[in-house]
């Protein structure tokens, strides 16, 4: 399975098909930004940006994993299936996808911590390293909760599920809105009940709705199931096509 992974990552990278999600992401975290600038209280723009930048992941994985099940020709992808199994070559192509899209995160959050700065003391200007580290580590969260649910809608709104590409864009982005704007979304939930400014900018008004409905947990719990459903389901479907 790792040499899969390992020969779907290196097709990724090769193709260049990474290139839009990329520039979904920058332009979404570093084009559009996060944070509220002046109106912005003391302290809270690093947490709003690592926020927005977990959000910006949804649909650039999403992008990222329909690029990874689209880049390899239809024969290669027949004779990998053939050989390995069409459950194992599916489930590759979304690990790589997921595994790409890994750095895509990392790199945000320095952007917003470079761009915001560290959480500092209103009278001394003090770096408070205690504020800062949970400023991260919610960030943390929050982007592999978004990450999740990113990967969940490209296994599920592209090939071999969805399989012409006018349909499988139009659920691509419809989800992702979903995903986004939506209070029983688990990406929406992790970052609203952190950084409610955040998704006030994605959702609008009604993104202080239920701010506090999801338990401490349950958003990422959600997030895993969410996406091995969506997974197991993209690998039946592959297995049931290619028979």
């Amino acid at each position: 399975m790792i040499a899969l992974v390992r020969y779907q990552l290196s097709l990724l990278a090769r193709s260049h098909r990474w290139v839009p999600a990329a520039v979904i992401y920058v332009i979404g975290v570093a084009g559009l930004g996060g944070v509220g600038g002046a109106a912005t209280p003391h302290g809270q723009a690093l947490t709003q940006g690592l926020s927005w930048s977990a959000l910006m992941l949804v649909p650039a994985v999403a992008w990222l994993t329909r690029s990874a099940l689209t880049a390899e020709p239809p024969a290669a992808r027949a004779v990998v299936a053939a050989a390995t199994g069409p459950r194992r070559a599916q489930l590759a192509a979304l690990g790589a996808a997921f595994g790409f899209a890994v750095p895509f995160g990392l790199a945000g959050m320095i952007w917003e911590i470079v761009s915001c700065g560290l959480v500092r003391s209103p009278l001394t200007n003090a770096v408070q390293v205690g504020a800062t580290a949970s400023a991260i580590g919610r960030g943390l969260g929050a982007g592999l909760i978004c990450l999740l649910v990113g990967s969940a809608i490209g296994a599920l709104c592209n090939p071999p599920v969805i399989r012409r590409p006018a349909g499988s864009m139009l659920t691509s982005t419809a989800a992702v809105v979903l995903a986004l704007v939506w209070s029983i979304s688990p990406a929406n939930a992790a970052v609203r009940v952190w950084s409610p400014s955040a998704t006030g900018q994605a959702a609008g008004a009604g993104a202080h709705a239920a701010a506090h409905t999801w338990p401490p947990g349950l958003p990422v719990l959600s997030a895993l199931a969410l996406l091995a459903v969506a997974w197991g389901i993209s690998a039946l479907v592959a297995a049931r096509r290619s028979g």
